[in-house]
């Protein structure tokens, strides 16, 4: 991987550049915006604004993290590094690309480490990624496409949920203890009256006298134990009811958390014409973002070639459609 070189060849840092004429090999251009009319041969070092290329980019290199790159012509044996940040080139060939979202009209015998990645013609090309998307793939002088497709290592659900699972079983029991014995006391019909006329005698809206307050009475005697039992298996039932939603809405967003980070795990390719072949690795990466994965580990998963790879494609002719089960 091209490393930049020494800032003895550093120019000024302006926010805004746009340059007509040619930048040799060995100069360094340090901005935000920046925009090249001419040939580019040097180094571009740009702090996440855009980089525009009207003509060639050749033998350069470009860093922008967090930045748009578009070239309209040519770019070859370049280095364009814009992790986290977006690539569209016309026409690229033995380059190295970097980003989180790159698009190449055509790429011949290039390195490319994309989160998402959307290819017009892939020939002869080293490819990781997570989301990837080619029209047409075929080899380039009997050096086939390899794709590692790199897919998060999620942990075993069962086994991180088994906590909050036990606590819901645990809880639901409860709840459901509590259920049994608040229908049972309200299956009581004079309980279910008694309940009704006290309500309306406490908000005011039923007044009773003479024989109807003593009978009243009596009732009050008679089951205001058992309302009292009522009024706190209900209460206690509350809050365990609202542990287990809780509980609950854990556990969902922890599947859906796990399932939007395979979601896009695909590889999708609509014509084959040369040898491609399609490989798996699972790597521990907490971020959602492939591209931002430390710049060392890069070359080691673009060019990883052992048992860790789980084999998926070797397609010669056809087609290519596949997603995480």
């Amino acid at each position: 991987m091209k490393q930049l070189s020494t800032t003895d060849n550093l120019e000024p840092v302006i926010s805004e550049i746009t340059l007509h004429e040619e930048v040799p090999e060995g100069r360094v251009i340090q901005g935000h915006d920046m925009t090249f009319h001419a040939p580019v041969y040097g180094e571009l070092v740009s702090s996440g604004g855009k980089i525009g290329f009207e003509n060639t980019l050749g033998w350069g290199s470009v860093v922008n993290p967090k930045g748009r790159v578009h070239g309209k012509k040519r770019v070859f044996h370049a280095t364009l590094q814009a992790p986290g940040g977006v690539i569209e080139l016309a026409s690229a060939e033995s380059c190295l690309i970097i980003g989180r979202e790159v698009t190449l009209r055509e790429a011949v015998k290039c390195q490319i480490f994309a989160h998402t990645l959307h290819i017009g013609t892939a020939a002869g090309c080293l490819i990781a990624g997570r989301n990837v998307n080619i029209r047409h793939a075929k080899d380039h002088k009997s050096e086939s496409n390899v794709i590692t497709m790199v897919v998060p290592d999620m942990p075993d659900l069962n086994a991180v949920l088994a906590p909050q699972n036990a606590e819901i079983a645990d809880l639901s029991a409860r709840v459901a203890a509590l259920t049994q014995q608040i229908d049972a006391l309200k299956a009581d019909p004079a309980l279910t009256q008694y309940l009704s006329i006290r309500a309306k005698v406490r908000v005011g809206m039923l007044e009773l006298s003479g024989d109807k307050a003593e009978g009243y009475q009596q009732m009050s005697e008679r089951l205001e134990g058992t309302a009292k039992a009522l009024e706190s298996a209900v209460a206690a039932r509350r809050p365990l009811a609202e542990a287990v939603a809780s509980v609950t809405r854990q556990v969902q967003e922890i599947r859906q958390g796990h399932a939007a980070r395979l979601a896009d795990c695909r590889c999708k390719i609509e014509s084959v014409g040369g040898e491609t072949i399609v490989r798996q690795l699972l790597e521990a990466h907490d971020d959602p973002d492939l591209s931002l994965i430390p710049l060392p580990m890069i070359p080691k998963i673009l060019f990883r070639n052992d048992a860790s790879l789980k084999f998926l494609y070797a397609v010669h002719q056809g087609k290519v459609d596949w997603s995480v089960a």
